[in-house]
């Protein structure tokens, strides 16, 4: 009997002392010897100039829409800024300054992540991803939104376009600074 208990003791042991794997099918990487660094992130500075060469002081541009040739890459927020340590006027509704604001985008690719039951599902998430591969770029700002002092919020659609390049094996590349003008 003494030994029936000391292996069911041990048994429940063993069971307790195994690890669930914590890692869903999403998380996991595929193992690969090719040493290759997965490209990820856009990094681009905005700055909105207004009409009268002055540039738009807000705490962040909101809801930026990105495209990357004619794919869409992503719709996102800069980086906040705190206004407060910017030399600006009051016109209106607006803060303005006469020094140029930029404001920081860190860009990753905004996929649709379906919850992985099948492996038909894990497909249209891989089908879904647009890889850049090294080489020239176009990068579109179609749309973004600002919202003022007095809460309101407007849309611009500048479609505004510059180019950058993507270097092989890099984790993000540097779109440059992009001047959305606004009236």
């Amino acid at each position: 009997m003494k030994k029936l208990l000391y292996l069911f003791s041990c048994i429940g042991l063993l069971l307790s002392s195994c690890e669930e794997d914590r890692l869903s099918s999403a998380d996991r990487n595929v193992v690969s010897d090719d040493g290759s660094i997965p490209f990820e992130e856009l990094l681009l500075f905005v700055n909105v100039k207004t009409t009268d060469s002055t540039y738009l002081v807000v705490q962040s541009i909101d809801s930026v829409s990105i495209y990357i040739n004619e794919f869409y890459w992503t719709k996102i927020n800069s980086v906040s800024l705190d206004t407060a340590k910017v030399l600006k006027q009051v016109d209106g509704n607006k803060f303005l300054s006469k020094n140029k604001v930029n404001y920081l985008i860190i860009a990753n690719q905004d996929i649709e992540q379906p919850d992985f039951d099948i492996a038909g599902d894990f497909a249209q998430y891989l089908n879904a991803a647009y890889e850049l591969k090294p080489g020239e770029y176009a990068c579109l700002i179609e749309s973004f939104q600002v919202t003022f002092n007095d809460s309101t919020s407007k849309t611009y659609y500048p479609l505004e376009y510059t180019t950058f390049k993507v270097e092989q094996n890099t984790r993000s590349a540097f779109v440059g600074e992009i001047e959305l003008k606004i009236d």
